[in-house]
């Protein structure tokens, strides 16, 4: 029987990393689809964002929160590191990706691979604006994995699952699979989280499959 329960749509990279954080404590979970902004969606998310963890009777929104939980509620490998500092860091590289990551490629990847995939012509200038901030960001995550195997430590901690999803899919633009072939330590980040057997339990494992069947151009736009 399922410990938790996942409302939300099934795309959604957030519901991803909350999952993803459930695969690596070994928690089972069941997932319910929720029409975006739905009278059902609002009632559980007032901002109409995704996912809604539930557990018993307990509700409870916001990724970062939906993931500490979980790795705090339930037994298995922690993934916070042990002291302050580090535990701090873990935090900035979650606001990292919320607040510059997300936005940046999350928005590259539907211009570059959703919207010509549904007959849409892609915001050109979107996508010329975008190339100084992810370059900037790929090289710091580069650095970053490059001192330890994960973000925070040798061992994953909740800030690798807030990752992986946008830099799994990010990798799958020409001008993303470009920035990952110079960036060495990301791309041994990358192999070492879809080695992990949490990365075939979850969701994102067979969405990425998905998206092999879109039609890419191979060629980079800068």
């Amino acid at each position: 029987m399922a410990e938790l329960a996942f409302h939300s749509m099934p795309d959604s990279a957030y519901l991803w990393t909350a999952m993803h954080v459930a695969d690596e404590k070994s928690v089972c979970y069941e997932f319910f689809p929720l029409t975006y902004r739905s009278p059902e969606h609002l009632r559980l998310h007032p901002f109409g964002k995704m996912p809604v963890l539930q557990h018993g009777d307990t509700f409870l929104y916001e990724t970062l929160a939906i993931t500490h939980y979980i790795d705090t509620a339930f037994d298995g490998p922690a993934l916070r590191p042990p002291s302050p500092l580090e535990q701090a860091h873990m935090l900035r590289w979650v606001s990292i990706i919320n607040a510059y990551v997300f936005p940046t490629m999350n928005r590259f990847i539907k211009e570059r691979l959703v919207r010509p995939a549904w007959g849409f012509e892609p915001d050109r200038a979107f996508i010329e604006s975008a190339r100084e901030p992810l370059a900037l960001q790929m090289r710091l995550i580069d650095e970053a994995v490059g001192k330890t195997r994960y973000l925070v430590g040798n061992e994953p901690t909740i800030a690798d699952s807030f990752l992986l999803p946008h830099l799994l899919f990010f990798g799958r633009t020409p001008e993303g699979a470009a920035l990952l072939s110079k960036m060495h330590n990301a791309s041994s980040w990358l192999e070492r989280m879809r080695a992990r057997p949490s990365y075939e339990r979850n969701p994102m494992s067979s969405a990425f499959k998905a998206f092999h069947q879109l039609a890419a151009s191979d060629t980079a736009t800068w």
